[in-house]
């Protein structure tokens, strides 16, 4: 592309040329990533570039037309973001000609949409370098780039938004940007996904020339994406283009050795991250549209009342070595006699950067809430086994173990969730989790239910265990027999609790009760 002056506006590039030119993003491409970019904008393809189209869309004929709505489902560090959304979106912006379109006083905004503040920090932080690294894009700036807002000369703007159903309405949209669109989800509401889709459409009626653009690696057998992939992945669809490929396809630079490693140490989420794969032995636990069912709006925290009895548990990974973000974690829920589980209590305690964790506060204070609640037990894993169960022995706590994992207690929960029969409190950390987790089958039949790498279910396990506890008379059994039977041990059992209550499970088992540890 010729330069007879080097301040004038380029003309209208394509995306490929917009891409690469030095004077503009000056970015290089790998083979796939070009051929991706010419596929959504219907650009030619030559012989050995159709092949590649057809190995990463499943489809036979090439259409050679440009298409308004495309979703790519690749691998970690694939370059989905950095090569290919957000070029789009500022490509978009600076030649899409979307003003043309526009009533006198309306703005175009080109949204970038993600879930959580870091995932749209993370895209928005390349386009912003678009117009800081090229002074012909710096030159169509109106204003100096916001927190969130980039604002062009032609009343066109790059908003970043929160991946929620409200945010994108009543906004004039010509392209849009759904990044991690499977994990909407887990931050939105149990539609988020397809709501967001909706809105984004609505605000797309009124421009000729659209462009829609959602990607993501994949997360479980549900949701939008899965249902893009179901439904034209491998179909000479008009309306939308579904691509797929891994990491190690769509860039080559990526090193084997590392991929490699990652993939001897979990082969199942390997294909999943770096092979943009849908497990077929690993699928969400719970629809999320059970758990939002569960939450109860603008309840954060129940009182107790007089003649319920309540089930204390935690969650003591946080007590781990090392700075991670486990938390240390309290739930209280009692059931009720219609076979409900309540949640009236849910706390978290974190490790700060740059200090340890305040063990002996900590138990201080939940010692002061379960007997607020009228208890003395809290329920626990085997986490640290007898080195944990000192430390609350030592607050004045009895800590009593469960024998079973936390696939147990999460699975005892499904039926509950799927009946309507859980309350979970407005706290935002229990319902994330549950939404996290993952189903996984294990050789021989059994099940393991568990959160993703680099996320954490410290809320979700503390309120299963209180959960299936308090459902099955563990609150009211243990408290009346600690109260009835005091007798039994010395101050020593009573500080720890165990004796005591494997007495009570022995006498439990005697009268035919279940015993659900």
């Amino acid at each position: 592309m010729s330069r007879a002056k080097t301040n004038a506006r380029p003309d209208k590039p394509s995306i490929i040329e917009f891409v690469t030119d030095s004077q503009l993003l000056g970015l290089s491409l790998s083979e796939p990533q070009e051929i991706l970019l010419r596929a959504v904008y219907g650009m030619p393809l030559d012989a050995t570039q159709r092949e590649i189209f057809t190995l990463c869309t499943g489809r036979e004929e090439y259409p050679g037309v440009a298409f308004q709505e495309a979703t790519i489902l690749a691998g970690a560090r694939a370059g989905k973001d950095s090569r290919i959304a957000c070029p789009i979106a500022s490509y978009e912006a600076c030649f899409g000609g979307h003003e043309k379109h526009l009533s006198k006083g309306e703005q175009a905004v080109i949204p970038l949409v993600a879930p959580g503040q870091l995932g749209t920090r993370i895209a928005y932080g390349y386009i912003k370098s678009h117009f800081s690294d090229s002074k012909y894009l710096r030159n169509m700036l109106e204003d100096e780039p916001t927190a969130g807002e980039i604002k062009l000369k032609n009343r066109t703007s790059i908003i970043c938004f929160p991946c929620t159903k409200a945010s994108l309405r009543g906004w004039s949209i010509p392209v849009a940007i759904m990044d991690e669109v499977a994990f909407f989800r887990l931050e939105g509401s149990a539609e988020s996904d397809s709501e967001v889709q909706a809105s984004i459409r609505r605000g797309m009626i009124n421009f000729p020339a659209t462009r829609l653009l959602k990607i993501s690696t994949p997360f479980g057998k549900s949701g939008l994406l899965y249902d893009d992939f179901k439904n034209h992945y491998g179909k000479d669809s008009p309306d939308l283009l579904v691509w797929k490929a891994g990491s190690a396809f769509m860039n080559p630079s990526l090193k084997a050795s590392r991929l490699e490693r990652a993939r001897r140490l979990d082969p199942l989420r390997y294909a999943r991250e770096y092979e943009a794969e849908f497990s077929e032995d690993l699928d969400t636990f719970l629809p999320a549209a059970w758990i939002e069912s569960a939450v109860v709006p603008g309840r954060h925290e129940l009182p107790r009342l007089g003649e319920v009895h309540y089930v204390a548990a935690v969650d003591v990974s946080g007590l781990g070595a090392g700075i991670n973000a486990d938390a240390f974690t309290l739930s209280i829920c009692h059931a009720t006699t219609d076979g409900k589980v309540i949640q009236d209590l849910s706390r978290g305690w974190r490790k700060g950067r740059t200090s340890s964790i305040n063990l002996a506060g900590i138990l201080g204070e939940i010692k002061g809430i379960i007997t607020a609640y009228g208890t003395e037990a809290v329920y626990g894993d085997a986490y640290g086994k007898e080195w944990v169960r000192e430390r609350f022995a030592e607050a004045g706590i009895n800590y009593v173990q469960v024998d079973h994992d936390k696939s147990h207690f999460y699975m005892q929960t499904e039926p509950l969730f799927a009946q309507g029969r859980v309350e979970l409190l407005d706290d935002g950390n229990t319902e994330k989790e549950f939404r996290m987790l993952e189903r996984r089958m294990l050789p021989g039949g059994k099940i393991r239910v568990d959160h993703p790498r680099s996320m954490h279910d410290d809320h979700a396990n503390s309120f299963a265990i209180a959960a299936v506890i308090a459902l099955r008379g563990g609150g009211d059994s243990v408290r009346q027999f600690i109260e009835n039977n005091r007798d039994i041990g010395n101050d020593s059992v009573m500080a720890s609790g165990e004796a005591l209550f494997d007495v009570f499970l022995e006498r439990r088992r005697g009268g035919g009760c279940p015993d659900v540890w």
